[in-house]
């Protein structure tokens, strides 16, 4: 069952009044994942991944979590983040994954914590060969807590 620009409508409306704090896992270019603790407001949303426009999507239709992203992130001079295979597409800048409640942004369960910090663990560095893009996984060989 995927997400349609109408929630995502409701949310970001929801959002301009704020509606309390929330535990999100914020992802930066070139570093492990880390859990935040914000305000759940587009100001705060704007402030930490350094934009004035977000999106947000919903490319793990199992799990109730969104990405949330710089609207604009591709257009910057802002460096690669993380590559995500579901979206066919790299992400720049910094960027959030967040739970989902019935009509807005939630915190993110301690169970989705563990496994997408599991998964973004490893920064990626991005490569342009030959008009082609690769990504290098920049393992330092720790692991999460």
């Amino acid at each position: 069952m995927g997400r349609t620009a109408e929630d995502a409508a409701c949310r970001l409306g929801n959002r301009e009044r704020g509606l309390g704090r929330m535990k999100v896992l914020l992802i930066k270019p070139m570093e492990h994942p880390h859990v935040v603790d914000i305000e759940n407001s587009l100001k705060e949303f704007y402030r930490i991944l350094d934009c004035d426009c977000i999106t947000a999507t919903y490319p793990w239709e199992a799990d109730a979590v969104a990405l949330v992203t710089d609207d604009n992130g591709m257009f910057t001079e802002k460096p690669f983040s993380r590559y995500i295979p579901e979206l066919e597409q790299p992400i720049k800048g910094n960027f959030f994954i967040c739970g989902l409640g019935e009509e807005d942004f939630a915190e993110l369960s301690e169970d989705f914590i563990r496994k997408y910090t599991e998964r973004f663990w490893v920064p990626e560095a991005f490569v342009s060969m030959f008009g082609q893009m690769a990504v290098i996984q920049m393992d330092d060989g720790t692991k999460p807590e």
